[in-house]
């Protein structure tokens, strides 16, 4: 069962009586949080984790997900593109009857009866319909910087129903929710979960035996979904690029497969093609047991990590390497540019060619690697764990409901 002394030697005495202290003020509060998928994507792993710290410190905290058929998760997946950009997306009378009709059907189902209430991400944003008691909360993960303007506008009048709305970024927030109450939280990792706890050598030797991956030569990878914006294709033209200077190079290609990202078949595939007969290259997801640990393990293998979204709502993949020591060659999108220190953590790119570029110098000095993992590792610690997170929301549920 979590702790929150468990987390004592990683942030210090000081951080975790500062959390003690306003937990005193929420005690025995009903919290619930609902999204669309309890496993898969950086949601549900902040779910996971958080809701069980939460109620060690006395807060009766739950966790639902929505339910939905095949066409409400194709709409909402839609939403999601929209918003992160997509001008091409148009929803169409049945879309949208398919997704308010879901979440009306689930309002009824769910315990929508919190003190606060946070729905996470469009999929259950119609929920507020069907439940108003309490403060709600709406926390959009997504980059909505330059939303689809046709699709915004089908569904920000339900986000204006809300009494709070959380965003990853300041740059994220839609010029016509200035007048709401508007809070910038990041995201954060549990640095004792499996995915994030410290590994034996032998435990890292274990997993890459199992998959065929060679401990003895370098390796680069990206966890991440497969999906557009994440630019898995990308990915594997770095590795081909650094692999002419560097022959024995081999890449990781780590993703998993949610019920709400329907997409994720069809690009996994495209990443398999794309990546040929090539047998240094190791596209694995959980559907091949690639599990927390065995993401874990493969993180901390790796001589340099990849993140070169198009799009991100922030990354989290990005935090789980820092803090495992990996420097982080990353594009300058959303929240990687508040983890990526370039020249200090990793380095920001632009283009594939300068990722390629500082990806061969990262390999062919580990002294450097060695520096600026080091330096990602005390950047996550100061910013990005879990006890900064429920910290957080401590304050949210102070300010929102006045105790």
């Amino acid at each position: 069962m979590v702790r929150i002394e468990d987390y004592t030697p990683i942030v210090g005495s000081t951080e975790i009586d500062s959390i003690r202290e306003l937990t005193e003020h929420v005690k025995g509060a009903k919290v619930v949080h609902i999204n669309a998928t309890p496993f898969g994507g950086g949601v549900a792993e902040i779910l996971n984790c958080i809701v069980p710290l939460a109620k060690s410190v006395g807060i009766d905290a739950i966790w639902q997900t929505i339910k939905g058929e095949t066409d409400f998760f194709l709409t909402t997946k839609k939403i999601h593109n929209a918003l992160q950009g997509d001008n091409t997306v148009e929803l169409t009378e049945d879309m949208m009857r398919v997704y308010l009709g879901t979440n009306r059907s689930n309002a009824s189902q769910l315990d929508l009866d919190g003190e606060v209430v946070v729905i996470h991400d469009p999929q259950p944003l119609p929920l507020i319909e069907g439940g108003r008691e309490g403060k709600w909360v709406w926390r959009c993960h997504i980059d909505t910087s330059s939303p689809n303007t046709k699709v915004w506008s089908l569904i920000n009048g339900y986000i204006k129903k809300y009494d709070a709305v959380i965003f990853s970024l300041e740059r994220y927030v839609p010029r016509d929710l200035s007048k709401m109450r508007v809070l910038i939280d990041y995201p954060t990792i549990d640095p004792l979960s499996a995915k994030n706890a410290p590994l034996s050598t032998g435990e890292i030797q274990k997993v890459l035996d199992r998959y065929d991956v060679d401990p003895d030569r370098p390796i680069v990878g990206q966890v991440a979904r497969f999906d557009p914006w994440k630019n898995p294709l990308g990915a594997i033209d770095v590795y081909r690029r650094v692999k002419e200077k560097i022959p024995n190079l081999q890449l990781l290609m780590i993703g998993s497969f949610a019920n709400d990202d329907l997409d994720g078949v069809e690009w996994h595939k495209k990443a398999v093609k794309y990546a040929g007969s090539d047998r240094d290259v190791h596209i694995l997801t959980n559907l091949d047991g690639v599990l927390n640990k065995e993401v874990n393990a493969f993180q901390r293998s790796l001589s340099v990590a990849l993140q070169l979204s198009i799009r991100e709502g922030f990354g989290l993949t990005v935090t789980e390497a820092l803090w495992k020591g990996v420097p982080v060659v990353g594009t300058k999108a959303g929240g990687i540019t508040l983890q990526v220190i370039d020249g200090v953590t990793g380095y920001l790119v632009e283009s594939l060619e300068k990722a390629a570029e500082s990806t061969e110098l990262l390999i062919r000095r580990p002294w450097l690697a060695r520096e600026l993992g080091h330096a990602g590792m005390q950047h996550v610690r100061l910013n990005f764990l879990i006890t900064k997170g429920l910290k957080n929301y401590l304050r949210m549920h102070i300010e929102l409901v006045g105790k």
